[in-house]
């Protein structure tokens, strides 16, 4: 929960109790919305409470406030609470066709059960109701890219960035198109756009910036850089290969390097990093300079991945002999030991599109001669069902003490890992452990286009979704390989 101030506490409290009265008005519930709306600052919880309060509001007197059912239904957008979306924005349209934000959000419903003609006849209507306007025509360009489109959906962000040229979200949006396009030196440059607003998710970054300059690859002689983790997992996995390169370049100028991470892979990263770079976990260095890890490429000019692709992590061997012999327990004598994720964290905002739905999984996980190590924790469920279906399954995830660093010393004892686009595949890439990653048709730029591999990773195998949400196609091709694997 959010830290409220003593006084706002009490207000909260005391419209909570107005409104648990038996004759409680729609002025009491919209009251209590509104004061839990603008306390909120992002809290899922407290936005949960404030749209049931609103919606409370709305049906006890849906004329209490002039603007309440635009809030219901942005609040619902926020929360991704698609069916109160669709409902909200059907009465806002019944008012009047042409509310651009009423379209917006609805669009935005409608992409997300892949309904794609519906979403871009409603933007397209936006468009037509707000002409000119940089976020209708921003949002097309998504929904647009998300059917992988990609020319058109570029020169819909080149056409925003006319009409907003300081558009930081826009040529962040435009840049990822550039890298998975191969045009890393212009994408590069064009992704340090995500500086303008990482404050709002990475405390670290912002208190670098309030000690020192962003880091624009000035000499580092007599200097202290301090790099700083940032975004997810997977893109911490994938940019710390370059961590190496920045420790030459500072030894040679007679520069410091410190890696800022208080992460769950701090030790898979300890074991990999030279000498002469320390990880701190807390900002106990007053930098020269700071810079955001994904910004390495740029700054090193890396620009041809194919030099890139080798292994650069290693398990712990201790934990690696341990898992060694787990493995070797589980496993039935003679088979193929493959790893398996399938879905990821379900607050990811890709994640409905990049996760294989659990009733789908059975097109390989009947494959004779493999048993499976489940390696997302917390699927128990799943892994049950398919048990009493049959399915030689191991969940090993209760073994996991120590993070990531068990699954790295699980990883390096499989034969092969099958993935979607999540942490493992970056991990089990990065450990060189035989990957096969089944990717959504659009999916993040790591993996490009239209390749059955990557230059990021030599042990990394693409099989991508022929269309949206086509993974039936997916799963046979990877069953074929595993049929051939195991055979």
């Amino acid at each position: 929960m959010n830290n409220i101030d003593p006084a706002g506490a009490d207000a909260l409290g005391q419209l909570r109790a107005r409104t648990a009265r038996p004759c409680a008005v729609a002025a009491d519930w919209l009251a209590l919305g509104n004061a839990l709306l603008a306390s909120a600052n992002g809290d899922k919880a407290r936005l949960r409470e404030a749209i049931d309060a609103l919606v409370r509001a709305w049906r006890l007197d849906a004329n209490c406030e002039p603007g309440l059912l635009h809030n219901i239904a942005q609040t619902a957008f926020v929360l991704r609470d698609w069916v109160l979306v669709d409902s909200a924005t059907a009465l806002l349209l019944a008012r009047d066709a042409s509310d651009a934000n009423a379209l917006v959000w609805r669009a935005a419903s409608a992409q997300q059960r892949d309904d794609f003609t519906q979403a871009q006849r409603l933007l397209h209507e936006a468009a037509r109701a707000a002409p000119g306007n940089h976020i209708v025509l921003h949002k097309l360009a998504l929904c647009i890219k998300e059917q992988g489109r990609f020319a058109e959906a570029e020169a819909l962000l080149r056409r925003v960035l006319e009409l907003t040229p300081n558009n930081a979200h826009a040529l962040f949006d435009l840049s990822e198109l550039e890298v998975r396009s191969g045009r890393y030196a212009q994408g590069w440059l064009d992704y340090e756009a995500r500086i303008a607003f990482a404050d709002d998710a990475n405390a670290a970054k912002a208190a670098l910036a309030s000690l020192s300059p962003n880091w624009r690859g000035e000499s580092l002689a007599g200097k202290t850089l301090v790099v700083y983790g940032e975004q997810g997992n997977g893109d911490c996995l994938w940019a710390v290969r370059f961590l190496p390169l920045l420790a030459e370049r500072a030894q040679r100028e007679g520069g410091r390097v410190i890696f800022g991470y208080a992460g769950p892979m701090q030790h898979l990263f300890e074991r990999m990093l030279p000498a002469a770079i320390s990880i701190e976990t807390r900002l106990d260095t007053k930098p020269d300079y700071h810079c955001g890890l994904m910004s390495l490429p740029l700054r090193l000019g890396i620009n041809d991945p194919s030099m890139w692709g080798r292994p650069y992590l290693a398990a712990d061997p201790a934990r690696a002999d341990v898992w060694r012999e787990r493995v070797a327990l589980a496993a039935q004598a003679g088979n193929k030991k493959i790893g398996i994720v399938w879905n990821g964290n379900p607050d990811h905002i890709r994640d409905a599109r990049r996760s294989v739905p659990a009733d789908q999984l059975m097109t390989i996980l009947n494959v004779p001669g493999v048993t499976f190590f489940a390696i997302s924790p917390g699927r128990e469920e799943a892994v049950g069902q398919w048990r009493g279906q049959g399915v030689d399954i191991v969940d090993p995830t209760t073994q996991f003490e120590a993070g990531f660093d068990d699954v790295a010393a699980l990883l390096v004892n499989l034969d092969a890992l099958v993935t979607i686009d999540s942490g493992p595949a970056h991990l089990a890439g990065a450990l060189g452990v035989p990957t096969w990653l089944m990717i959504d048709h659009v999916s993040a730029w790591f993996w490009g286009e239209e390749t059955e591999g990557t230059p990021w990773y030599q042990t990394v195998e693409l099989f991508r979704q022929p269309s949206v949400g086509a993974w039936q196609p997916v799963l046979e091709r990877v069953r074929a390989r595993l049929e051939a694997f195991a055979a």
